[in-house]
């Protein structure tokens, strides 16, 4: 069953995220982000964070560790926020378009939102240093 809480509430999510930033987004720590998570005696296998912003929802981390990995566990945590939220977004390295394809998201060029905004920024800055760009997917 896919749980809803707060990434401050969770340690190890916060630790999860510093450890592999920039790949996975510490924003949302700063921002106490929505945390959906499946887990298992009491251990988390997978989660992902949600920003909510005026215009749009993002998916701003999808982790499964690596113990629990090729189970679909976060295949079935985005599934199940594209099914609650509406404009659902997120941004991702070019290498994953092909999952997040599966998962009914489609690679976006619009950069009127938050979102694109925030790829752009990042493309600039970061992605020159850590050479790779990140695209933005929506449903």
């Amino acid at each position: 069953m896919i749980k809803e809480s707060r990434v401050l509430k969770y340690p190890k999510v916060i630790w999860t995220i510093l450890k592999n930033a920039p790949t996975l987004d510490p924003l949302v720590i700063l921002l106490n982000s929505k945390l959906y998570y499946l887990e298992n005696k009491g251990n988390i296998e997978s989660f992902l964070t949600i920003k909510e912003w005026k215009d749009s929802t993002e998916i701003g981390t999808v982790y499964t560790y690596p113990e629990f990995r090729n189970k679909g566990l976060a295949r079935k945590l985005i599934k199940s926020v594209i099914k609650k939220y509406k404009n659902v977004g997120l941004i991702c390295k070019e290498n994953l378009i092909p999952f997040y394809k599966k998962q009914g998201l489609k690679k976006s060029s619009s950069t009127n939102n938050k979102i694109e905004k925030r790829k752009e920024l990042f493309n600039k800055t970061l992605g020159k240093i850590f050479k790779y760009k990140l695209v933005v997917m929506k449903n």
